[in-house]
């Protein structure tokens, strides 16, 4: 368990790794949708070692910067760890072995690349006067892409009903609360037994250092 708080982002560039051979051996037979979610995913999965990873820091940045806390509250490895791969793995994964199920494509491609924009773009970017924070990269490059692929096809193709959009934004509000929950409320301790690594600090002031804090 100490080994996967520490490492879970970097296994899943594993994950991403196997996810991008799935996704060029069987191009040919998944379809538009099921491609586009797989891409996500693996989306999802950079995303993550961008903020965790390399160039990483984004976690500790949050804490000591954002909220006043430090490498153990209010994020501390068990709860980032629970957010991201409960997120990444389940989420993320149901759209590509269901991709007919609209609402559950369209949630994450929103969660994506609108939330995570918002997130990126606007908070840190506007808080802290620079363009570039760690996930960033990911968002632009990836779920942006995605998302507009993603909403361009089904709005076109009037694959979204009524009841999907609804189901959207229902699944969407969950997403963020449970981020919210699990990430700041639920596993969050002054006291917690799961801080941050050496290595993870040291990232998240490189990170202060690079917004000229």
């Amino acid at each position: 368990m100490k080994w996967w708080n520490r490492h879970w982002y970097q296994a899943g560039l594993v994950s991403a790794a196997i996810a991008l051979v799935v996704l060029i051996v069987n191009w040919g037979s998944f379809s538009i949708l099921a491609r586009v979610g797989l891409i996500n995913f693996i989306g999802i999965m950079i995303h993550q070692f961008e903020e965790y990873g390399f160039p990483g820091g984004a976690p500790y940045f949050m804490n000591k910067y954002m909220r006043g806390g430090n490498e153990r509250f209010p994020l501390n490895q068990l709860s980032a760890m629970l957010v991201n791969v409960i997120i990444g793995y389940i989420c993320y994964l149901l759209p590509v072995f269901f991709p007919n199920v609209m609402w559950l494509g369209m949630t994450t491609i929103l969660f994506g690349c609108v939330f995570q924009v918002v997130l990126h773009l606007g908070v840190f970017a506007t808080k802290y006067h620079r363009i570039y924070n760690p996930g960033l990269g990911a968002v632009l490059f990836i779920h942006v892409p995605c998302g507009i692929f993603y909403i361009w096809f089904a709005v076109s193709n009037q694959l979204m009903t009524g009841r999907d959009w609804l189901f959207t934004i229902i699944y969407l509000l969950g997403m963020i609360a449970f981020t919210a929950l699990v990430g700041q409320i639920l596993f969050s301790s002054k006291d917690s037994k799961y801080p941050f690594d050496k290595k993870e600090v040291e990232a998240g002031e490189r990170f202060a250092k690079m917004m000229g804090l």
